[in-house]
């Protein structure tokens, strides 16, 4: 089991690990989704990275359009790209 939401700079942030729990999805689909460049920067804590609690949304939303219509992570790329 993975380590629960933490405080940084003022911020909530949890860890790939702890998303991927929450989401029940594969932390290397996390990780992919990652370096598309789709979620915010991500801080390194140790050997992992942590994302902000408002960057839990945009993943929700990545998984759904993911789940729900099938997209993979190139079409989500163009979809959500900025």
């Amino acid at each position: 089991m993975s380590a629960g939401p933490f405080e940084l700079h003022g911020e909530v942030f949890v860890t790939f690990a702890t998303a991927a729990e929450c989401f029940r999805v594969e932390l290397r689909f996390i990780e992919a989704v990652y370096a598309t460049g789709l979620l915010g920067p991500g801080e390194r804590i140790g050997d992992t990275i942590a994302l902000a609690g408002a960057d839990m949304d945009r993943l929700a939303e990545i998984l759904r359009w993911h789940r729900h219509h099938g997209l993979d992570l190139e079409a989500l790329t163009v979809l959500l790209g900025e």
